[in-house]
């Protein structure tokens, strides 16, 4: 599939019919990526889910995960001093509802700005 291919539901959930072959790694790999695009909080928060692509360092995972939960950043407790470099990362990998989100959520840091 190109780029544009993968960034749909329908493309990660195709997956899903096919995952006899798949090793245990991957199995959690896709399982939480299902989770992200069914919406489906029972088995796997979206915390949880940021959690694990930050561990295994899937970056682009992570913003995924920013895109379909903005607020998720709440439950982090990022320090002051690494929002700088977090929201020019959101900025740059995200889309723009999502950095209005963010910004809207963390409104402290734009406070005297």
């Amino acid at each position: 599939l190109s780029y544009k291919d993968n960034r749909t539901n329908r493309a990660i959930l195709s997956l899903q019919e096919d995952n006899s072959n798949f090793t245990v790694d991957v199995d959690i790999l896709f399982a939480h990526l299902f989770a992200l695009c069914n919406n489906n909080t029972d088995n796997h928060s979206p915390r949880e889910v940021m959690d694990y692509f930050i561990r295994i360092q899937l970056w682009n995972g992570t913003t995924l995960v920013l895109d379909r939960n903005p607020t998720v950043i709440k439950t982090m407790g990022l320090d002051t001093k690494v929002m700088a470099d977090f929201l020019c990362r959101v900025g740059r990998c995200c889309s723009l509802t999502t950095m209005w989100v963010v910004l809207h959520n963390e409104q402290d840091l734009l406070e005297g700005v």
